[in-house]
């Protein structure tokens, strides 16, 4: 009884542990503009960056003094270059506005390529109209 006991609690402990998704320890992120994160205004300004992900799929989320911010879903994406400092490519939007589209990580040959937000960049008043 003792034996099938040890090896149910193996077997679970096995399993559950490849559910977890693997974490890079919260990082600072300077951002020099003020920036798009899913719809949400990041201002410029120092950031803890928190990256979690499972196979390709990540998550990185911003903190500013322990708070909340922003979060983006995203891949990741080899990279040919090892940047030697963490990175922020932008995307410079029809409005003016500046949404960010990669994560480069310092010493890391690869990088997040950040999913778009939504589907729909826009929909006319007209077409809105029509739907309803």
């Amino acid at each position: 009884m003792r034996v099938r006991t040890a090896l149910l609690v193996a077997t679970i402990l096995v399993v559950s542990s490849s559910a977890f998704a693997k974490v890079l320890p919260p990082r600072p992120f300077f951002l020099d503009r003020d920036i798009v994160v899913n719809g949400a205004v990041v201002p410029h300004g120092m950031y803890s960056l928190s990256v979690e992900w499972e196979g390709s799929s990540v998550r990185a989320t911003l903190y500013s003094y322990g708070q909340f911010v922003a979060t983006a879903h995203g891949t990741w994406v080899k990279y040919g270059i090892k940047p030697k400092g963490d990175q922020a490519l932008l995307q410079v939007n029809p409005d003016g506005t500046r949404s960010l589209r990669e994560i480069r990580i310092m010493g890391l040959a690869r990088t997040i390529v950040l999913d778009d937000a939504s589907p729909v960049l826009q929909v006319s008043p007209e077409q809105a109209a029509k739907s309803r």
